[in-house]
């Protein structure tokens, strides 16, 4: 599977596990679910910077406290000049940023904030995906257990913590509600992003391709889904 982010002239490794058997593999239709029609101003799906933990590659889900690493701000700041210069050939201005409340996304929330001199508000279903008892275990940990989980059953409780889909439940919610009207930027995390693209593709959460998000990483949202910066 090739990733669909082919970042070029900055470092945006994808510093999270490859969890293959997320369920975010296989792309199918599925009429159950749904997307977001009539958007009429871009929506920015933006991953934080690099974090400390990712570093040191222990498993985060909604650990709150581990902070940006100085790449991770470089990332951020990569980011903003990425979505600055999208609105800019269209004549627009961002209008508005909406962060996750962990750490690491809303210190890359402000850095956006500054660039754009826009307010931040914060909002918790914009969080990643809490993975319970697997939070602060180390990647081969990680990976070891979830070898033992179910992945085609969407409502399987990860750890303790959260399924595939209360993530995409939670993200679908947040699309949903967004003003059309304006130009917005969300600040999210890898796993939340995801279950976000799957909705907006019409998949089931457990059934919709695997897609890289590496830190920094900017998806525009319109008629159809784009990855900028590549």
């Amino acid at each position: 599977m090739g990733s669909v982010w082919l970042g070029r002239g900055r470092d945006l490794t994808v510093a999270e596990p490859p969890r293959t058997r997320t369920g975010f593999l296989i792309h199918r239709r599925a009429r159950a679910y749904g997307t977001m029609p009539g958007v009429s101003h871009p929506v920015y799906l933006v991953r934080h910077g690099q974090s400390r933990w990712n570093v040191q590659r222990r498993t985060q889900g909604q650990t709150s406290h581990p902070p940006l690493t100085a790449l991770g701000r470089e990332q951020a700041r990569a980011a903003g000049e990425v979505i600055a210069a999208d609105v800019r050939e269209r004549g627009l201005v961002v209008d508005g940023i909406i962060s996750s409340d962990l750490v690491r996304a809303q210190q890359s929330a402000q850095i956006l904030a500054r660039r754009f001199d826009v307010a931040v508000r914060e909002d918790a279903r914009l969080r990643e995906q809490h993975l319970g008892r697997l939070q602060g275990r180390s990647y081969e940990e990680t990976w070891a257990a979830a070898d033992q989980v179910d992945w085609s059953d969407p409502r399987v409780a990860i750890g303790g913590g959260e399924s595939l889909q209360d993530v995409y439940d939670r993200m679908a919610q947040v699309l949903r509600e967004l003003d059309r009207a304006r130009v917005l930027v969300l600040v999210s995390h890898g796993d939340a992003i995801r279950a976000a693209l799957a909705y907006l593709r019409g998949s089931a959460p457990h059934e919709a391709e695997w897609v890289e998000v590496p830190n920094g990483a900017v998806a525009r949202i319109e008629a159809n889904l784009s990855w900028l910066g590549q």
